[in-house]
C-alpha cells in the first residue's frame, strides 16, 4: 500500500550495516519524518572500514572517511543524533550477541514506537544481491531480536534496568530490501535532498550521474508499485 510517515509514528530508531545505506534505502522517508518534526536517531553498526578496492587506504583511514561522509549526509537529510557502533565491516555476524545487547540498550534508551532496519529474510537476492550480504541479514535479525524479544522483557540484559533503563517494546519494524515490500513512501517532494545526502558518500562513487540514474530508476519502479512519481519500499512487521 501506499502510505504516509504519518503511520511511522516517532521517535523513529533506523539501524544500518553501513554508511550510505541509509541514504540509498531510506533517505527520502527519514527526510520526510524530520521535516515534519519527527525526532529520528541513526544508528551505523559499522563505519563501512573495510568498503575500497585501494590497497594503499587502511581501515582506520577508511572507517574516518566514511564517518565524515555520513554525518554529512545526516546533515544533508536533518538528522542530528548519529551513532556509530564501529564494528568491522563485513564481521558483524562473529559480533550478533554484543550488537543484539547494543541494540537493546538503544531501544531501551531511544524508546522508539517505529524502528527501519534491513529486512533479515528478504529474498533471494536473485534480484539484488546486495539483500543478502551478510552485515544486512546480522543487523536485521539482532534488530528484530533486540525489539520483539529482548527489549520488552526484563530479564534480558538486567543490568539495563539497575542502569535505569526500563523495559520497551517497540510497534512496528519498517524492513529495507525487501524482495516483498508491502509499504511504499511517496519521497517525491524530498526526492533531491535524498540524492544529495546520497552523494555525500563518494567514497562508494555515490556522486557520479550513473549512480544518480541507478537511484532514480529504482525509486521511479517504486513509484509504480505505489502508484505516484518516487517512493521507497518497504515490508511492514507488527508485533505479535
Amino acid at each position: 500500500m501506499t502510505a504516509s510517515v504519518r503511520d511511522m509514528p516517532g521517535p523513529v530508531l533506523v539501524v544500518a550495516a553501513h554508511p550510505d545505506d541509509i541514504e540509498v534505502h531510506c533517505g527520502g522517508t527519514v527526510a520526510t519524518l524530520v521535516a515534519q518534526g519527527v525526532a529520528v536517531t541513526c544508528v551505523l553498526c559499522t563505519s563501512g572500514n573495510r568498503g575500497t578496492s585501494d590497497p594503499e587506504m587502511t581501515s582506520e583511514q577508511l572507517g574516518t572517511l566514511r564517518e565524515q561522509e555520513q554525518r554529512a549526509a545526516a546533515e544533508v537529510l536533518g538528522v542530528t543524533d548519529i551513532r556509530f557502533l564501529r564494528h568491522d565491516d563485513g564481521d558483524l555476524a562473529f559480533v550478533a550477541p554484543l550488537l543484539r545487547e547494543e541494540l537493546v540498550r538503544l531501544i531501551r534508551e531511544v524508546r522508539p514506537p517505529t524502528i527501519i532496519t534491513h529486512d533479515p529474510y528478504p529474498g533471494d537476492g536473485g534480484q539484488d544481491s546486495c539483500s543478502i550480504y551478510p552485515d544486512h541479514l546480522t543487523v536485521g535479525g539482532a534488530t528484530f531480536q533486540a525489539a520483539y524479544l529482548c527489549a520488552p522483557g526484563p530479564l534480558f540484559y538486567p543490568e539495563h534496568l539497575r542502569a535505569g533503563l526500563e523495559p520497551f517494546k517497540p510497534s512496528l519494524i519498517y524492513l529495507t530490501m525487501s524482495a516483498h515490500p508491502d509499504f511504499f513512501v511517496d519521497i517525491t517532494a524530498q526526492w533531491p535532498v535524498k540524492l544529495r545526502a546520497i552523494q555525500m558518500h563518494r567514497s562508494q562513487g555515490r556522486h557520479t550521474p550513473e549512480n544518480d540514474r541507478e537511484m532514480e530508476r529504482i525509486a521511479r519502479e517504486n513509484g509504480q508499485r505505489a502508484g505516484v512519481e518516487l517512493a521507497e519500499a518497504f515490508r511492514l512487521l507488527r508485533p505479535t
